[in-house]
C-alpha cells in the first residue's frame, strides 16, 4: 500500500483552517462538539477533493 501523505497534509490544513474559523466567529459554542464536527466537515471536504480532482477517472 502506498502512502498518500498528501491526503493526511491536506486534511489537517483543512482541519486547522475550520477549526480556526469556528473559534474566531465562536459558531459553536461548546469545545468538544465544535472539534467533532470540524472533524467530521474535514473529512467530507478532503474525501470530496480528493474524489474529484485526485481519484482516479
Amino acid at each position: 500500500m502506498i502512502a498518500h501523505w498528501y491526503v493526511y497534509l491536506t486534511l489537517a490544513i483543512v482541519s486547522v483552517f475550520l477549526l480556526w474559523i469556528c473559534d474566531k466567529f465562536q459558531i459553536i459554542k461548546s469545545k468538544p462538539l465544535r472539534t467533532l464536527i470540524v472533524i467530521f466537515v474535514s473529512v467530507f471536504i478532503c474525501w470530496g477533493i480528493y474524489d474529484i480532482i485526485l481519484g482516479t477517472k
